[in-house]
């Protein structure tokens, strides 16, 4: 059966009418589209169909869609600029009552069930909706997404002082967590996936039952200062030495013999900002240079506009 991500994804560059980006779009899907099933209207998921579903309405963040799911996946996006991808919002149902929200091929949330009246695709359609909303007209808002309990003491997701996505009874179950923990999971993948760095448990009280479970980082002593490079666009959703499918939104690197999964502290030796990045790739090859950042690290630490900055490495273990 072709898989719903591929096919949106294909949909996307088909919609940008930038067939440059067809590979790396398609190296972006776990799965292959077996040749056996094209041709099957039954198992098959029409790309023609998918393109008939983008765009959305910011105008409105009214719930769309009944009670059943859609026929195939609506998919939103909006542009990334000249040489780079761009961000890719997926409505994806899994089933009549389960529907997910991907964000750059990451699942962020997952719904289960009718809430009031509201079907979790309608649920979800709407968070996509906000979500895209922000990402065209509000993109400085997006470092301010955070969990919060409401005056109910309800777990909702906020980007400023604005809900995105209320965190009900009946998904918390469902995904068998606390509605406060899964909250600050799905605030943290979502910020991740957009590239922003993700958020401490200390921060934020109300979020305790996270704190207790959380790991800390203490430092091994083992350092190194250099040059550091980044690197995205061109090599995201391919694979890294890992085996991994590389996110350039996610916090990792490339290093040349440290070993795979190993936690690093990365500092900017300018901006004194830092972030934790995990081992998964090989390189850099640049001379000179001990480390390549993913783009999202790059971006944590202040880098981006400078391309490359004198940085220092610790390598930490879990506390």
């Amino acid at each position: 059966m072709v898989n719903k991500k591929l096919a949106a994804l294909l949909a996307t560059a088909v919609m940008l009418g930038q067939t440059s980006l067809v590979a790396t779009l398609f190296a972006q899907a776990d799965t292959q589209i077996p040749l056996s099933s094209i041709g099957k209207q039954s198992e098959s998921l029409q790309v023609a169909s998918v393109i008939q579903h983008a765009g959305i309405d910011t105008a409105s963040d009214a719930p769309i869609g009944g009670t059943s799911k859609p026929s195939s996946p609506d998919i939103y996006t909006i542009g990334g600029g000249e040489g780079k991808l761009p961000t890719i919002v997926q409505v994806l149902p899994q089933d009549d009552n389960v529907t997910s929200l991907f964000v750059n091929g990451t699942e962020i949330l997952r719904f289960e069930g009718t809430v009031g009246e509201q079907t979790a695709y309608a649920r979800v359609k709407a968070i996509a909706a906000k979500l895209n909303r922000f990402l065209v007209t509000d993109t400085d808002s997006l470092s301010k997404i955070h969990p919060a309990l409401n005056s109910r003491k309800n777990a909702e997701i906020l980007i400023g002082d604005e809900v995105l996505a209320p965190i009900d009874a009946q998904t918390a179950k469902a995904a068998k967590e606390t509605q406060p923990k899964l909250a600050f999971l799905y605030a943290n993948r979502l910020r991740q996936a957009l590239g922003e760095t993700t958020l401490k448990t200390q921060s934020f009280p109300a979020m305790n039952e996270v704190a207790k479970n959380e790991p800390h980082f203490k430092g091994t002593g083992r350092t190194q200062v250099g040059m550091a490079s980044w690197y995205g666009g061109f090599f995201h959703g391919r694979r890294a030495a890992d085996g991994s499918r590389f996110n350039m939104n996610a916090l990792t690197a490339a290093h040349r013999t440290l070993p795979f999964g190993t936690v690093v502290k990365v500092v900017n030796q300018r901006t004194h900002k830092s972030c934790f990045v995990k081992i998964t790739d090989r390189g850099p090859y640049a001379h000179g240079r001990i480390i390549d950042l993913s783009r999202g690290a790059a971006k944590a630490i202040g880098m981006l506009g400078s391309g490359v900055a004198r940085v220092s490495l610790e390598v930490v273990h879990k506390g």
